[in-house]
């Protein structure tokens, strides 16, 4: 049966949707062999294959433009900018590679890196300075890249320090990830200021000149701008010391009142524009004017793990394994209440009615009055929750083992809203996620697919056996265990950002819609090249950003034989149309925008069908 699909009696089946086919091109003469397709941001359809590189209309099939010095397009290097018609990747001339920052609805090549083994691996885009700032490797060479949007040309290019340790060979081999650990940082002066491992670097950003830089004993755990001052703060990994330095030249101007008792853990701003200064023995805050500490004496507390600035004062979080312990505090860092919680607590953030906690045996809100539970009963996740947020209601969706909660961070209440909701092949360490719809709450990961309505009811519970099958490690373990943490905790880390970035009230979810929006979003506050193809690259960012009332999904049959590219209206689980892949290892890309579907045939035609 293609595809399992496990739904509740209620739900009848209904008769696949013809797919209108809109196009196909045979692409042989021009690329010999397909190798691979990919989608530009602006809706431009790459197709990479052994003789060129082309682009074609998204809508039409049209070639818009045909590079033929780009042969053999590596697809694992190739990524787009977010927001912009550009990507980067890297193409064969025979026996060398190089990589290239293109256009991707002219073909035009901005930058090529050469033979020399200069490789693009990540980028951060700074829209204040209008530029992009890549991160490349050249042997075991760290280079940053600023590229100008104004001009559409590198400006600049600098070392940064050389690649050590294995696992960052291998990284730097595998072109994965961003070697930055702290910054960009801008100084007043026009200094950028970068933490990378156990090096700062220090640029001119209008010249790429390097000013200073410093190797430090060990890795940097925080490196701080303050522009009230015009000072650099450095904590280094286990360091009993926190040193302050001049941006512009690198000289330490510690004072000698600055000293630490314990080990460094973490600097960071709060409302009133000092500096809150945590380590091992307790936490102070420093006068950015003077660089002295306010308080007579730091606030202690076990395990102390992290400090979260408040309205009315500090939050304090000691944690171990097997107990947790949360403090409030007034500003002048004198105790108000502290309460100790079992487990690890992995996640607290302040609402209006208290402190939320999420540890790894039980989760409430402690009242910010007394420090006692909000809660009547505490709710015990045995994985981190998939959430969902309701801007109607204001109110917040949970899903976890099979139960269902409301919750509203203004009122500061919890409600079960359904038990034993079994849905279809999801275990603990499923990474599901959550979205709410006008029919209910969608939750969901690549294969799953579940309703759950407003009253707590499964509407329907869905399972698509993969077409690739990964066995990766839990991303929430992955992510715990990058903070050094050894704990069995399931599910996604994302949603534990969605939690605090909702109780910021910095967490929006775009509206309901099937087509397009007309809107435009500017990450880049001056032109860049052609401002009618910005604003529809723009456009494609914003809707697809938009809660869509569909899903498109990948899966194949029990047995390997059939596989099939679905859409599935998330209200009902209805399959509304399907695309069947015919090939072995099938190439496809899937607009959701524009709600089209491209598939690479026996590598040589493509076609593209209307959803």
């Amino acid at each position: 049966m293609l595809p399992l699909l496990l739904v509740c009696a209620a739900l009848t089946s209904v008769s696949l949707a013809a797919q209108e086919k809109v196009w196909d091109a045979d692409l042989f003469t021009a690329l010999n062999s397909v190798n691979w397709i990919q989608q530009g941001n602006d809706g431009t359809l790459l197709a990479s294959g052994d003789k060129a590189l082309l682009g074609m209309d998204h809508q039409s099939g049209k070639i818009l433009w045909t590079n033929a010095d780009l042969q053999a397009v590596n697809k694992e290097s190739y990524f787009n900018v977010e927001g912009l018609p550009i990507a980067y990747l890297e193409y064969s001339t025979g026996m060398k590679n190089r990589g290239a920052i293109i256009n991707v609805h002219t073909g035009e090549v901005y930058f090529d890196t050469g033979e020399e083994g200069l490789r693009i691996q990540s980028y951060t885009s700074l829209p204040e300075q209008n530029s992009i700032l890549f991160e490349a490797t050249e042997g075991k060479q760290r280079k940053i890249i600023n590229f100008d949007l104004k001009t559409l040309k590198v400006n600049w290019t600098a070392d940064a320090g050389e690649v050590k340790g294995l696992l960052n060979q291998v990284k730097k081999l595998a072109g994965v990830g961003s070697f930055i650990s702290q910054g960009p940082m801008f100084t007043k002066d026009g200094e950028m200021i970068l933490g990378i491992k156990d090096q700062i670097h220090v640029f001119d950003f209008a010249s790429g000149t390097r000013k200073w830089q410093q190797e430090t004993d060990k890795d940097i755990k925080a490196l701080v701008y303050s522009p009230i001052n015009n000072s650099l703060y450095l904590g280094i990994l286990k360091s009993n010391r926190l040193t302050v330095l001049a941006p512009s030249t690198g000289e330490d101007i510690t004072p000698g009142k600055l000293k630490l008792k314990g080990a460094m853990l973490d600097i960071l701003p709060d409302a009133s524009g000092n500096l809150i200064l945590v380590e091992t023995e307790g936490f102070n805050l420093i006068d950015p004017a003077t660089n002295d500490l306010i308080w007579k004496k730091s606030y202690k507390i076990e395990a102390l793990e992290e400090v979260i600035p408040h309205a009315n004062g500090f939050i304090a979080i000691g944690k171990t394994e097997k107990e947790s312990e949360i403090h409030y505090t007034d500003k002048s860092g004198d105790k108000i209440w502290g309460t100790k919680v079992k487990g690890y607590a992995y996640f607290a953030v302040p609402t209006p009615k208290g402190v939320m906690y999420i540890s790894t045996e039980r989760s409430n809100i402690l009242s910010f009055a007394d420090g006692k539970d909000v809660w009547d009963k505490d709710v015990k996740f045995r994985s981190i929750p998939a959430v969902a947020y309701d801007e109607k209601t204001d109110q917040v969706f949970l899903f976890e083992n099979k139960t269902a909660f409301r919750f509203s961070f203004a009122e500061g209440k919890i409600e079960v809203i359904g038990e034993a909701l079994e849905l279809a092949d999801v275990k603990r360490s499923t990474p599901l996620e959550a979205e709410a719809l006008p029919a209910g709450y969608f939750v969901f990961d690549d294969q799953h697919l579940s309703l759950i309505d407003r009253s707590g009811k499964l509407v329907y519970t869905a399972y698509y056996k993969p077409m690739v099958v990964v066995n990766l490690m839990s991303v929430a373990q992955f992510g715990l265990a990058a903070a050094g943490v050894d704990l069995d905790i399931q599910g996604t880390m994302s949603n534990i950002e969605t939690m605090k970035d909702i109780s910021n009230g910095a967490y929006k979810t775009g509206q309901s819609q099937s087509g397009s929006r007309a809107e435009t979003r500017k990450d880049f506050s001056m032109g860049v090249g052609n401002t009618e193809l910005m604003n529809v690259t723009s456009t494609r960012l914003y809707n697809s950003l938009q809660t869509k009332d569909f899903k498109f999904l990948t899966a194949q049959s029990e047995d390997g034989t059939k596989k099939a590219i679905y859409m599935i209206e998330k209200a009902t689980g209805k399959i509304l149309k399907e695309i069947p892949l015919t090939d072995k290892d099938p190439g496809y890309e899937i607009d959701e925008v524009d709600q089209l579907i491209f598939v690479n045939e026996k590598n040589r035609t493509v076609t593209a069908y209307k959803m």
